[in-house]
């Protein structure tokens, strides 16, 4: 495996190179978790195991630190509904920026519950494009932005 390709893909999905802290690491990351390569070519783990997959497989890999962005309200919410449904925008379908909100698809002012099947992930401007629509047309939205995107 290319250690430095490998760098160079875990700084591209938001992760902190660390310098090794032994003789014995080749490579120390931070993501949600801390990941490392040892010279041996074993690792500390899962977490490591999984963007070592994810990066020679060039698949998604759902490790980097969790973005509370500008808007660090719902921080807890925010790493759940990245768990449920990844890093991309609910309406748009593009990867999520430091503009990270967290969507009510009901709006609260609208009897909507503060619950995350409520919730999605919306970057700012398009979670104020959609403002206080109703659930239907938020669902439109999003799949006339998706089609258009492709």
């Amino acid at each position: 495996m290319d250690v430095e390709k490998f760098k160079i893909w875990l700084a591209q999905r938001g992760c902190e190179i660390l310098p090794p802290t032994n003789q014995y690491e080749i490579l120390r990351f931070k993501g949600k978790e801390t990941g490392v390569l040892y010279n041996t070519g074993r690792t500390n783990g899962r977490f490591t195991d999984e963007a070592i997959r994810a990066f020679r497989a060039g698949g998604k890999w759902n490790g980097a630190p969790i973005k509370t962005g500008r808007y660090p309200g719902y921080k807890k919410e925010k790493a759940r509904l990245i768990e449920r449904d990844g890093t991309c925008c609910f309406y748009c379908g593009n990867e999520m920026g430091d503009d990270i909100t967290v969507e009510h698809l009901i709006a609260l002012s609208c009897g909507g519950k503060n619950d995350l099947s409520n919730m999605v992930l919306a970057h700012q401007k398009c979670n104020q494009a959609v403002h206080n629509l109703p659930i239907s047309e938020k669902v439109k939205v999003a799949i006339k932005n998706r089609i258009n995107t492709k």
